[in-house]
């Protein structure tokens, strides 16, 4: 689904279905079945599920970290809270922290998924570990078109055909927006998920030309320095325009002439054999 993120005073909150409402922010206190693994407290109606999701957790914080980062995540110094909430419908998710800017480190994180288990554990787990893995990465809130749009990459080719629905239909109805102003968006527009897909789409196309790592780089240096510096630094690009074009013109060849083929990130993403760029 498409995904939420709202911060302020350095805190962030990612709700990564528009469908939630806001009671679903809340964690039910009903729930009492817990499981411990070395990094996560899993709450959740049933012993199997926490269970399940608990080890999946810890799975995916291993895979994500080492295909993103290199390299597998320290153990955090206190687990990381997962409230599981198992309903009929599609999954979403909440993942929420809280920053220490004096130590450019995550002070505080907690996750609330919900859906049916294999929803939650196909598309709403991953989405939500791989935020944890980028704000352990850059200690702060990450611009919400890259964290949105990086996090979709690790759900489930259902997913990620979906996303590649909207931003047909974006483009489509010339509903996206030109990148400098995507980059720079710090408020929600009306359309959330159109806004969502265009974030996967560039994320994907930045990744696919220069792998993770580079990714992140340009992230972290658009951030703190501009945009169109970052572009050129790391894709050889005058300026953000360039990588509008740029992005475009890779739209039109490889996912229009694809025909809808298989997303070749994502194996990369989940695979505990990926390799890392």
């Amino acid at each position: 689904m498409g995904a939420i993120s709202l911060r302020a005073s350095g805190y962030s909150l990612c709700a990564c279905t528009i469908a939630l409402v806001v009671t679903s922010l809340i964690p039910s206190l009903s729930y009492g079945a817990g499981f411990r693994t070395r990094n996560f407290v899993v709450t959740a109606p049933t012993a199997m599920a926490a269970k399940t999701v608990g080890e999946r957790a810890e799975a995916y914080r291993k895979t994500i970290a080492i295909a993103w980062l290199g390299q597998e995540l320290p153990a955090w110094s206190k687990p990381c809270p997962i409230t599981v909430k198992l309903t009929g419908g599609e999954a979403g998710g909440v993942t929420t922290f809280d920053f220490d800017s004096k130590r450019n480190a995550v002070a505080d994180q907690v996750i609330t998924v919900e859906g049916s288990l294999e929803r939650v554990l196909a598309s709403a787990l991953p989405h939500e570990i791989t935020h944890t893995v980028f704000a352990a990465f850059f200690g702060g809130p990450m611009p919400r078109w890259a964290d949105e749009g990086a996090s979709l990459l690790s759900e489930d080719l259902r997913e990620l055909k979906r996303q590649d629905q909207i931003v047909a239909g974006l483009l489509s109805r010339k509903g996206d927006m030109p990148l400098a102003e995507l980059f720079k968006q710090e408020e929600y527009p009306p359309d959330l998920l159109g806004f969502y897909g265009q974030g996967y789409s560039v994320a994907r196309f930045l990744i696919e030309i220069g792998g993770r790592p580079r990714f992140l780089q340009f992230v972290r240096d658009g951030q703190s320095a501009t945009w169109d510096d970052a572009a050129r630094k790391h894709y050889g690009l005058a300026n953000s325009r360039e990588l509008d074009r740029a992005w475009r013109a890779w739209y039109m060849v490889a996912i229009r002439q694809s025909n809808g083929g298989d997303p070749p990130l994502l194996a990369r993403a989940q695979s505990p054999e990926a390799e890392t760029e």
